[in-house]
C-alpha cells in the first residue's frame, strides 16, 4: 500500500493542474513588475525600481470580478495594507532582538485580519513578506521617507494597471461563484498565534546565526505554511526544497553571466510571468522560477550579488532553514489536538473574563 501511494505521489508530481485564474494575470503581473524596472533603468536608479516592483505584486490581490468599483476599492485597501507593512518592518528594523518579537506580533494580527475577511489567496502571505524583506534592511531613519514613497509609487503603478484593465475587460464575463467559507473565530485565533511564532523564530533564527539579509527565513517558513493540510504542508516543504535547489542554479546562471542591467529587468519580466503562470499548476515548478526571480529582486546590485557561490550558498541555507521552521510550525497548526485544546482553553478564558467583569 505504501508502494502504490509513493507511485501515486511521484506521478501527480509531473501532472499539471487545471488553474482556477485567468490568463490574463500573469501578464497583469508581469506588467506590475516590469515597468518600474524599466523606468528605473531608463534613469539609471534600478534599486530604487527594486522597491517599487516588490509593491507592484498587490495586483495578485485583484478579485474576480467585472465591477470596476469593486475592483479597485480592493486593490486600494490591499495596497494601503502593503505600505502599512512595508513601514511597519522599515520602523522596527532598528533593534535586532525587537524586530522579531514585533515582527511575531505583526504576522498574528496580519494572518488574523485577512482570515477574518476571508480574502482569497495570496491571503495574508504577501503583507507579511513585505514586512519581513523591509524589517532585514539596514535600519536608517532618514531613507525611510524615501523608501515609503518608492513603495508606494508601485502600489498605484499596480492600481493603475488594474484599472485599465477593469474598464478593457468584457461586460460578457460572468462573475465567478465564489464560496465564502466561515470560520471559527477560535480557530482563526490559534491559528494567527501559531503563524505568530513561527514568523517570530524565523527573523530570530536569522539574527542568531548573523545572517547579513535573514528575510528568506520567514518568507520560505510562511510559503510552506500556507498549505491547507498537514500532508499538504510537508509536501509543499518538499517541493520548495526541491524547486529551489534547481532555481538557484538558473540564479546561479544569471548573477555568472548576464552582466547588463537590462537583461537582468528583463529576466525579471519573464519569470514573473512564468511563476504566475505555473503557481497554481504545479507548486514545485513554480518555485524553480520562483526562486531565481526573488534573488533578482532581492539582490540586484548589492555587494552579495558580485559573489554568486557564496549569495546561493546562504539563500540555500536560509530557505532550507525557513522551510524546515515552516514543516514543524504546520505540524502544530493542523494537530488536532492541539487545536482542541486551545479552543476549548480559549472559550474557558472567555467565560472566566465574563464573569469577572460582571461581578
Amino acid at each position: 500500500m505504501k508502494r502504490n501511494h509513493l507511485k501515486k505521489e511521484i506521478s501527480t508530481f509531473f501532472i499539471l493542474k487545471p488553474s482556477p485564474r485567468t490568463w490574463h494575470i500573469p501578464f497583469l503581473a508581469g506588467l506590475s513588475v516590469g515597468i518600474p524596472l524599466l523606468f528605473g533603468y531608463l534613469f539609471a536608479d534600478v534599486r530604487s525600481a527594486l522597491t517599487a516592483s516588490l509593491a507592484g505584486l498587490v495586483i495578485l490581490y485583484i478579485p474576480n470580478s467585472k465591477d470596476i468599483f469593486e475592483i479597485m476599492m480592493k486593490m486600494f485597501v490591499c495596497s494601503f495594507g502593503m505600505i502599512i507593512s512595508y513601514i511597519f518592518g522599515l520602523v522596527f528594523s532598528f533593534n535586532m532582538w525587537l524586530a522579531p518579537v514585533a515582527f511575531g506580533i505583526f504576522s498574528g494580527i496580519a494572518y488574523y485580519i485577512v482570515k477574518y475577511f476571508n480574502l482569497k489567496p495570496p491571503g495574508s502571505f504577501f503583507f507579511i513578506m513585505m514586512a519581513s524583506m523591509a524589517i532585514g534592511l539596514p535600519h536608517h531613519w532618514e531613507t525611510i521617507p524615501q523608501r515609503v514613497g518608492i513603495f508606494t509609487i508601485g502600489t498605484l503603478n499596480a492600481c493603475f494597471i488594474c484599472m485599465i484593465y477593469g474598464l478593457l475587460k468584457s461586460k460578457k464575463e460572468a462573475k465567478s461563484n465564489i464560496t465564502t467559507v466561515q470560520i471559527n473565530p477560535y480557530v482563526n485565533l490559534v491559528e494567527s498565534f501559531i503563524v505568530g511564532i513561527c514568523m517570530l523564530a524565523s527573523v530570530m533564527v536569522g539574527h542568531i546565526l548573523k545572517l547579513e539579509y535573514p528575510y528568506w527565513i520567514p518568507i520560505s517558513a510562511l510559503a510552506v505554511l500556507q498549505g491547507v493540510s498537514r500532508y499538504h504542508i510537508w509536501k509543499r516543504g518538499l517541493h520548495r526544497i526541491l524547486g529551489t535547489i534547481i532555481g538557484l542554479g538558473i540564479a546561479w546562471f544569471i548573477f555568472s553571466y548576464v552582466k547588463d542591467i537590462l537583461w537582468i529587468c528583463v529576466a525579471i519580466i519573464c519569470l514573473q510571468v512564468i511563476v504566475e503562470l505555473l503557481i497554481t499548476r504545479h507548486y514545485a515548478l513554480a518555485v524553480v522560477f520562483l526562486t531565481p526571480m526573488g534573488i533578482l529582486l532581492a539582490e540586484t546590485g548589492s555587494s552579495t550579488s558580485l559573489n554568486p557561490d557564496y549569495l546561493l550558498k546562504m539563500r540555500l541555507l536560509e530557505i532550507l532553514i525557513g522551510s524546515l521552521i515552516g514543516c514543524v510550525g504546520g505540524w502544530f497548526l493542523y494537530n488536532e489536538k492541539i487545536r482542541f485544546n486551545s479552543i476549548k482553553n480559549l472559550r474557558k478564558s472567555k467565560v472566566v473574563l465574563r464573569k469577572s467583569f460582571q461581578k
